[in-house]
């Protein structure tokens, strides 16, 4: 219906659709929501043309305090609780008696997406990378567009905006080609990341109470689980503005097949990767200041990182062990070499890669059970029941998917393998699908569609899973 009323207006009365549109979305959740986000908007438009006005020490302390007040929203709804949690427990620890307030604040859906966003294009006109937006329709839907509000991909205005200015006509093959990548973000949700979230919710809910081999394939299924999660919203975000003629940054280029945790941060939620390149990693010094300041300056960015994720400590942990993959990666890339060099493994080698892409996988897989273990202690207890008691102590169907269920999650899987596979070695497999017969196109659409209706997750009986990444 969007799509369709976008395509039938033309000039501002186009503009102003999608943006009554988005915020029709982000108020179906609650009038909260969208009340976060027209103060969000309002504060980044009025910032940006008082900021224009300054130069100097003065355009630097108009910039701070401009983010000072988007981050500070960003804590108090996300970090206050957590902050005065960790107050309390140092307090406590020397001695001093302080008891933090019970505060449950609702957290504004896709806040911290688009206070990213909002926060970006305010560095960048500091920087005079582009001018101040005069026109605030355009800059509202900037922040709002309905396929990216919620969870991305984070996008940059010097990108966007253009497009919104100038939208493309109505074009059939980017009608096509975004509706198939939205099935296919549809089928990597609910065939393949809400079932295994069944089973991964299940073993982690009580470790101990399972083998040690199955709380390892619960670790390796929430791997999958996420990539299929969170990329399969990718996909459809993609797929939605696609079908409305915008192109959207790509978020995920295949990272399990990634040789170093480094290459894996380069393919994975690529948009907020980026963005702290950019506005936090650089301006740090980035590596222009030696070696040490590199490794603290990555350090920094994924402790922000794990931070931006989830107030918890083990989500800090989780982006600080992702950061410290990193140093100890380029401390030892030499010795490594050579060790490499004297087995005779070359480094262009199948066998190199393939070692370094389970290596990476396991490493990743390791660090995943800290974000997905909702604390610190409990990732450790599931590590526990890892190392300690028998291999094997209950029956598939103790794992919440029964012997049929774990098929199908195995096939769906082989079949996400064998995709991404080919977008490895050959390009683009939608490239590949509209150059076939269309009848083939035609069976294989409807086999996807099918097999989405038919072994989807949902409906009686199942509790509907959001998106991992709604709750960041």
């Amino acid at each position: 219906m969007v799509a369709l009323v976008w395509f039938l207006l033309s000039g501002t009365a186009r503009r102003l659709w999608l943006l009554c549109a988005s915020w029709w979305f982000l108020l179906c959740a609650g009038p909260e929501h969208l009340l976060s986000l027209l103060a969000a908007t309002a504060v980044t438009y009025l910032g940006a043309r008082f900021l224009d006005r300054f130069e100097g020490g003065r355009r630097k302390a108009v910039l701070g305090i401009l983010l000072a007040a988007l981050f500070g929203t960003l804590f108090l709804f996300k970090y206050l609780a957590f902050a005065l949690g960790l107050l309390e427990r140092v307090l406590t620890a020397a001695g001093l008696a302080f008891s933090s307030p019970a505060l449950d604040l609702l957290l504004p859906a896709g806040l911290s997406f688009y206070l990213f966003m909002a926060a970006g294009y305010l560095i960048d006109v500091y920087r005079r990378d582009r001018p101040a937006e005069t026109s605030f329709l355009d800059l509202a839907l900037f922040l709002s567009c309905f396929p990216y509000l919620i969870s991305g991909p984070i996008g940059r205005a010097g990108s966007l905006l253009p497009q919104f200015r100038r939208p493309a006509p109505f074009r059939w093959e980017s009608f096509r080609r975004g509706l198939l990548r939205f099935l296919w973000g549809a089928f990597k949700k609910l065939v393949i990341a809400d079932r295994l979230g069944i089973l991964v919710s299940t073993v982690y809910a009580a470790p101990a109470s399972f083998g040690r081999l199955q709380v390892m394939a619960a670790a390796v299924a929430f791997s999958v689980q996420i990539y299929c999660d969170f990329s399969a919203y990718s996909d459809m975000a993609l797929g939605c503005a696609e079908v409305m003629g915008f192109q959207l940054m790509e978020n995920f280029r295949t990272p399990y097949f990634s040789r170093s945790i480094g290459e894996f941060w380069r393919r994975w939620h690529i948009s907020l990767s980026s963005w702290f390149r950019d506005y936090l990693y650089i301006p740090l010094g980035g590596s222009r200041k030696g070696r040490r300041r590199k490794y603290l300056n990555i350090l920094i960015v994924f402790a922000v990182s794990g931070l931006w994720h989830g107030a918890a400590l083990s989500f800090v942990v989780w982006g600080l062990l992702n950061g410290l993959y990193q140093v100890v990666g380029g401390v030892t890339q030499k010795s490594r070499d050579r060790i490499r060099h004297s087995l005779g493994l070359a480094d262009d080698a199948p066998l190199t890669a393939v070692l370094q892409m389970a290596l990476t996988f396991l490493l990743s897989t390791v660090a995943w059970v800290f974000f997905k273990g909702g604390s610190f202690t409990h990732s450790l207890s599931i590590f526990r029941a890892m190392l300690t008691g028998p291999w094997l102590t209950r029956p598939f169907s103790a794992w919440g998917l029964d012997l049929p269920e774990l098929v199908v999650a195995t096939l769906a899987v082989v079949l996400l393998l064998a995709v991404d596979l080919y977008s490895v070695h050959r390009g683009s497999p939608r490239q590949k699908f509209f150059t076939l017969p269309r009848p083939v196109r035609w069976v294989l659409s409807l086999a996807l569609l099918l097999t989405v209706l038919i072994f989807g997750v949902y409906g009686t009986g199942y509790d509907p899973q959001d998106f991992i990444y709604f709750k960041f």
